[in-house]
């Protein structure tokens, strides 16, 4: 518990003192979310877009705390796609904004993830989620470029929200 809260401080620090001219992620929710039926659904329509797209994926849905909703691999997608994604969605989920969109900060944000024990991917391929205004999690995608990924995770998002 100690651990996640220097982890919080720590990337708290970091958006500050790098994002001043950006704007601010929406606030954090304060009752965990997104729901499992909402999660659930995010996963049927990210795969649903892989299979259009004709490739395979692993996806995650987080909440705010980067704590894991649910999480799917398609069937012949390589084993280490669902950490990826996690650790895409946590990223999002943390910073409220896509997981490829954090440019120079990302090797920062990757350096406190590690040296809290947290998988935090600064590649392309995940989502935040917003609902009511309030930032609740991350939907993250892994097995195809980062381009089909963050798609997936976008169809994801739109069929969740």
């Amino acid at each position: 518990m100690r651990l996640q809260r220097v982890w919080i401080v720590a990337l708290t620090f970091l958006m500050s003192a790098t994002a001043r001219a950006q704007t601010p992620p929406p606030a954090a929710a304060a009752i965990p979310a997104p729901a499992l039926a909402s999660a659930e659904k995010m996963l049927a329509a990210a795969r649903a877009k892989a299979m259009e797209m004709g490739i395979g994926v692993s996806c995650a849905v987080v909440d705010v705390h980067g704590d894991l909703v649910a999480a799917a691999r398609m069937d012949g997608v390589a084993f280490l796609t669902i950490t990826v994604a996690q650790g895409k969605a946590r990223t999002s989920a943390f910073t409220g904004q896509p997981s490829g969109g954090l440019g120079e900060r990302g090797a920062g944000f990757q350096a406190i993830g590690s040296a809290a024990g947290q998988s935090v991917l600064t590649v392309q391929g995940a989502v935040p989620i917003v609902q009511s205004g309030k930032r609740v999690g991350g939907i993250g995608c892994s097995g195809g470029s980062g381009q089909q990924d963050e798609d997936a995770a976008r169809a994801g998002l739109t069929a969740g929200q």
